[in-house]
């Protein structure tokens, strides 16, 4: 099932978007699989991605991670934005084995990570800023418009020993080569309500 990406114009009002949640942990053989959510969004020049966790304790290693592949007919290429518990981020843009820092290509997303409690339960998480021109720079079009599909996953990852766990928004096949690569991105489809 495709996970939609909403057209806003201004600022996200989060609460209006919809959410994916992951909730898919094919390795985990214990009952530790955090609850984690997404929202992605795209106004006139940013693409807005939204990520948090619900863990009271993450360790430094818990890290929330996207891969958007925005021009999956033509290009292998994909855009990797990871973060992590205590605030830091990578971006980077990954074809077959290689990995170019996004900075690279002279755009840099914004960052807001932030930590919070509900009723729910304790939680961390970051707000992502990706101007439109980065897209624009690294696939040479920016894609953004009603109807049009991106590829993708959303992960959350913890590699610390006593808490390791990997889970994603859509569904993975552990037997593939690389069961959080490409062969488990699903359809992100940009709408327009």
């Amino acid at each position: 099932m495709d996970y939609k990406i909403s057209i806003i114009e201004g600022l996200p009002v989060w609460d209006a978007l919809p959410v994916g949640k992951i909730i898919h942990y094919p390795l985990e053989k214990r009952d530790y699989r955090p609850f984690a959510q997404v929202r992605l969004c795209a106004n006139e020049t940013d693409l807005y991605l939204r990520m948090w966790a619900f863990e009271t304790h993450p360790s430094p290693k818990s890290i929330l991670m996207a891969r958007l592949q925005f021009d999956p007919a033509k290009s292998d290429k994909f855009l990797q934005i990871r973060a992590d518990s205590m605030g830091g981020m990578t971006a980077t843009v990954r074809e077959g084995d290689s990995e170019t820092p996004l900075a690279q290509y002279l755009v840099l997303p914004d960052l807001h990570a932030y930590r919070g409690e509900d009723l729910e339960g304790e939680y961390w998480g970051v707000v992502v800023k990706i101007p439109r021109k980065a897209i624009e720079t690294v696939w040479g079009k920016d894609p953004i418009a009603p109807g049009y599909v991106i590829r993708g996953n959303l992960y959350k990852e913890d590699t610390a020993d006593a808490t390791r766990h990997m889970g994603s928004l859509f569904p993975v096949d552990p037997q593939k080569e690389d069961p959080f690569g490409k062969a488990s991105f699903g359809s992100m489809m940009f709408v327009n309500y």
